[in-house]
This record gives structure tokens, sequence and C-alpha cells, in this order.
């Protein structure tokens, strides 16, 4: 992006992991190396590909963060935005049981839907529900019970589009 696209208040992306949103832009914000005519920003980080950062701000020459951005991020996808970032990093976590288990699934389901597994899906189901994937799911299965009904967490849903090769955004 170029420097004069830079505007504060907005959110900007790498494309890749990372999501920042503006604080400040002022030639009073400096920081170690830049120039004593450059101009800085001060911005918060929303999404990093190291947890630690996330929430935290910094401030680096505002001809730097233009070069970082590779997109802006309207105001109302942010959350949305997050999601899909968090759930790509989950997608490529899956251990190859997980990954077989979400695959058995259609990329139309919505939240809320109620999907019938089999017992031998049982062990994935709930490593998924450890994971935040599936919402709602029988703690245990009663001796003979062959089939049980799983729901999935919005977050779930962006994992399995992700899985299933088809991401949100």
């Amino acid at each position: 992006m170029k420097a004069d696209q830079i505007k504060v208040g907005s959110t900007y992306s790498d494309q890749i992991m990372g999501l920042r949103r503006v604080l400040e832009i002022g030639a009073h914000l400096q920081t170690s190396g830049m120039l004593d005519d450059a101009v800085g920003v001060r911005y918060q980080v929303l999404m990093a590909s190291k947890e630690p950062y996330v929430g935290s701000e910094s401030s680096m020459e505002l001809k730097s963060f233009a070069s970082w951005a590779k997109a802006v991020v309207p105001e109302p996808d942010v959350q949305s935005h997050v999601l899909n970032i968090q759930a790509e990093k989950m997608a490529g976590k899956l251990t190859e049981p997980q990954r077989l288990f979400l695959l058995t699934f259609d990329g139309d389901l919505t939240e809320g839907d109620s999907i019938e597994c089999t017992r031998k899906e049982f062990r994935a189901a709930m490593a998924c529900r450890q994971k935040g994937i599936i919402g709602k799911m029988p703690d245990q299965l009663e001796p003979g019970e062959h089939y049980f009904d799983v729901s999935f967490t919005p977050f779930g849903l962006a994992v399995l589009a992700h899985t299933l090769g088809t991401p949100l955004f």
C-alpha cells in the first residue's frame, strides 16, 4: 500500500497472519532507527503469528507500515477476519484422524445444524470439541449406542471451510 492510504482507526492485514489497527500517525512518533524527519505510526496488534504480540502496541515508520500492509480490512469484517486467521492456524494443526473426520462433512453446514456421526468417529469428535471446533456432542456413549449428533461452533465452521479448501475469506 501507499503511505497516504494508511488512516488512523483503520485496520490492515499483511494477508498472512497479521492484523493491525492504526491508533496514531505523526512525526512525533519516533522509534529507534527512524530518520529525524520520518513520520511514524502507532498501532495495536490484533493478530500475529506469535501469540504474545496480540494486544500489544508498537510504533514504526509509516512507510514501513505501508509496505507491510497489503489490504485494509473494513471494521465490520475485522472479527470475521480474526476468526478466519485463527481457523487457518487451527486447520494446519489438526491431527490426521481429526482432519479425516472433518473431511466427512459438507461445506454448506451452518451454525446450529446437527449432524449424525458413527460410534467410531467419537474419539476424533471429542478431540475436535477440545479444540473448540465441535460445540455440542455427548460426553460419552452408552453401550450399544451406535450414533451420536454433533454441531459445529462458528470457529469450527471456519476450520471446516479451511480443511475442505473453501476458506470464508
